[in-house]
């Protein structure tokens, strides 16, 4: 699948972007989630938090998919999630 970039306002804890395309001249609707995680759960090893990372991730909901890890600040990591039924 093609990829293009949308920039977007920074956003809260666990806000909703919903996208609407056209393809081929029929309309369609994205989802997208962006979650923000405590980063610092993990301890200050960064090997623990990469682990902690990995489980809320694999734990998500599993009619969302993972698109994007962003830059972590101080204390949190933003993830996006596209849902699979808009795809």
């Amino acid at each position: 699948m093609a990829t293009i970039c949308v920039p977007i306002p920074p956003l809260e804890r666990a806000r909703s972007i919903e996208l609407e395309v056209k393809v081929d001249g029929k309309r369609r609707v994205l989802n997208y989630r962006v979650e923000s995680f405590d980063w610092t759960a993990g301890g200050a090893d960064v090997t623990g938090r990469i682990d902690r990372l990995r489980s809320l991730i694999g734990a998500y909901d599993p009619n969302w998919e993972l698109v994007q890890i962003g830059n972590p600040n101080d204390r949190l990591i933003p993830v996006m999630f596209r849902e699979r039924s808009s795809l």
